[in-house]
C-alpha cells in the first residue's frame, strides 16, 4: 500500500493516480489494487479488468466492443488531464467517517483505446494512523 504523509501536495496525490494509472495501462492489475487497496473486496485483480474492459461496467458493452486502458502519458493532453481531471478534494467528505476519511480523489477521462473517454476511478482518501493516507481505490464508472 502505498501511503503518504498528511501534508502532502495534490500534486503528490496526483503523480500517483498516474502511477496507478499506468500499472493499470500495463495489465498490471495486482501491483494497482496493491498501490491503492479497493474499499470493496469484490473488486479483485480478475474483477478489474472486465469493468475496464466492458467500459466502467460488469456487464458487457451493448455492442459487444471492449476497451482497454493505455497510457496517459502517452496522450498529448496528459498534462491537461493531470492538472484539470484528477481533482484532489480534501474539503468535502461526501458522507465519509472524518476519523478515519479525509476526502476524495475522481479522476475523469480515464484514457480507453488510445484517448481519454468518460469514464472516471473515484478514490476515498483513507487516514493511515495519526500522520499518514493512503488513497482506497473506490470504483470506476461512467459518470
Amino acid at each position: 500500500m502505498h501511503t503518504f504523509s498528511t501534508s502532502a501536495s495534490d500534486d503528490e496525490i496526483k503523480q500517483a493516480v498516474v502511477e496507478w494509472s499506468e500499472l493499470l495501462a500495463q495489465k498490471r492489475f495486482t501491483d494497482a489494487l496493491d498501490m491503492f487497496p479497493p474499499a470493496e473486496p469484490e473488486m479483485t485483480a480478475e474483477e478489474l479488468p472486465k469493468w475496464i474492459a466492458n467500459y466502467g461496467s460488469p456487464d458487457p458493452y451493448p455492442d459487444g466492443r471492449t476497451f482497454e486502458l493505455t497510457s496517459l502519458r502517452a496522450l498529448p493532453q496528459f498534462e491537461t488531464i493531470v492538472q484539470g481531471r484528477i481533482d484532489v478534494n480534501r474539503q468535502d467528505l461526501f458522507g465519509l467517517d472524518p476519523d478515519h476519511y479525509a476526502g476524495m480523489v475522481h479522476y475523469d477521462s480515464v484514457p480507453l483505446n488510445g484517448s481519454p473517454s468518460d469514464l472516471t476511478a473515484r478514490f476515498q482518501i483513507k487516514k493511515v494512523g495519526g500522520d499518514r493516507i493512503t488513497l482506497e481505490f473506490l470504483d470506476i464508472h461512467v459518470m
